[in-house]
């Protein structure tokens, strides 16, 4: 599953088109990367900046959602 969201990333798929549960799988599944790429203490931080990217993407359109649903809820 991770493959198929690292996939449509990559193709710039548009994140108004995933279904809430994607994205949140998606950015489970790219902090997981994330983790998985630290390197060990004391050695210099090599940043991804692909994965840094997905996961900006993938917050900023949930709390996009989320500040769009806080905002349908008031009167």
């Amino acid at each position: 599953m991770t493959s198929q969201y690292l996939e449509r990333l990559a193709r710039s798929d548009q994140l108004d088109a995933w279904k809430p549960g994607e994205l949140t799988e998606a950015l489970a599944a790219v902090e997981k990367l994330v983790t998985l790429s630290r390197q060990p203490a004391g050695e210099p931080r090599i940043l991804n900046l692909r994965l840094a990217i997905y996961r900006r993407r993938l917050r900023y359109e949930l709390d996009r959602r989320a500040d769009h649903d806080d905002d349908a809820g008031e009167p």
